[in-house]
């Protein structure tokens, strides 16, 4: 279910950023800046990436009824995730507008279901987006763990995605040739 939600509103910020430049080119993708080894991905030159930061329990949205449940409660995650704007350094002006680019998108569009964002679950009634608000030293310890110099980049909180006893996680076609 978070590949499908990052990858939806991946895609509705790439085409809002296609419309806006009239361009025909894909300029947002999901993907990992740099690869297990520590180099730099491929094919993310001038382009923005998005990738998972971390997921946090939104522990606020807790059962706290103090009844005893039969089943495991349900998980209500925040899903943290970056878009860095991975251009050349003679093109660094762009990544500067590619980067505003993905705020004025957030601005416009900070709630998403599954009515306003083809691919995402249908099972997910409603996203909120917010912006990810990390100081310098935070900021310059995940670069550090990302591997990477610093780029242009901001990021953004999706909350409240809900796993339950009831959430389909994987559409997953029937084995073939086993019983059923």
């Amino acid at each position: 279910m978070i590949h499908n939600i990052i990858t939806a509103i991946a895609a509705k910020a790439n085409q809002y950023i296609k419309n806006k430049l009239s361009i025909d080119d894909d300029v947002v993708i999901v993907r990992s800046l740099v690869d297990i080894k520590g180099n730099i991905s491929q094919g993310i030159e001038n382009k923005i990436t998005v990738f998972l930061l971390s997921l946090e329990e939104e522990k606020l949205a807790k059962n706290g009824n103090g009844l005893k449940l039969t089943n495991n409660p349900p998980i209500n995650l925040n899903i943290n995730i970056m878009f860095a704007s991975y251009f050349t350094e003679t093109n660094y002006v762009e990544s500067l507008r590619f980067i505003s680019l993905i705020i004025d998108f957030f601005q416009r569009n900070p709630i998403f279901n599954f009515s306003n964002t083809p691919g995402l679950p249908l099972n997910v009634p409603r996203l909120h987006v917010e912006i990810y608000n990390l100081n310098m030293p935070d900021t310059m310890r995940l670069w550090g763990a990302i591997g990477t110099k610093y780029v242009p980049s901001c990021a953004y909180r999706i909350k409240q995605i809900i796993f339950d006893n009831e959430t389909v996680i994987e559409d997953t076609p029937p084995l073939l040739g086993g019983n059923n």
